[in-house]
């Protein structure tokens, strides 16, 4: 990832002073994306899915123009994206060993892109389960089924 996180942290750090928003910018490089929090009690940033989202895009957009690349990248305020898919991982590990101990797929509620892809790699990481995205749109969802055979 080179340079990116660095200038992911600067560019952050520039937009919350641009907004008069005193807080931290926290950057974790990870193996498959970097992690981006803010942290403060912020006024004027709201915390809405989609805003997290735009600005995640603008950040990627800022990399791209100057390292020539968009990394992965998620952008988090106050660690609300991090405790979300903390509690993903907990449940996705109780529903991996219900499909596991039934031998039978389960399809998922449906969900947005950033949380379908959380739940695949977490699914990627537990033996004898594999999961796949079906339907459009809206209601894309997630199904986890066990990888030896296909299940009813």
């Amino acid at each position: 990832m080179g340079r990116a996180p660095e200038i992911a942290r600067e560019f952050c750090a520039r937009f919350l002073a641009v907004l008069g928003e005193a807080g931290e910018v926290e950057v974790s490089p990870g193996p498959t994306e970097i992690y981006v929090n803010l942290r403060g009690p912020f006024r004027v940033l709201p915390g809405e899915p989609g805003f997290r989202g735009e600005l995640g895009r603008l950040v990627r957009l800022y990399l791209k123009a100057q390292i020539g690349e968009e990394p992965p990248l998620t952008l988090d305020i106050n660690g609300e994206v991090r405790a979300h898919r903390e509690a993903l991982a907990q449940r996705l590990g109780q529903l991996a060993r219900e499909v596991q101990a039934t031998h039978r797929r389960m399809e998922l509620e449906p969900m947005n892109p950033e949380d379908r892809r959380a739940v695949h790699l977490v699914l990627a990481k537990i033996p004898g389960i594999r999961s796949y995205s079906v339907g459009k749109g809206e209601n894309r969802r997630v199904v986890i089924e066990p990888a030896e055979e296909k299940a009813n």
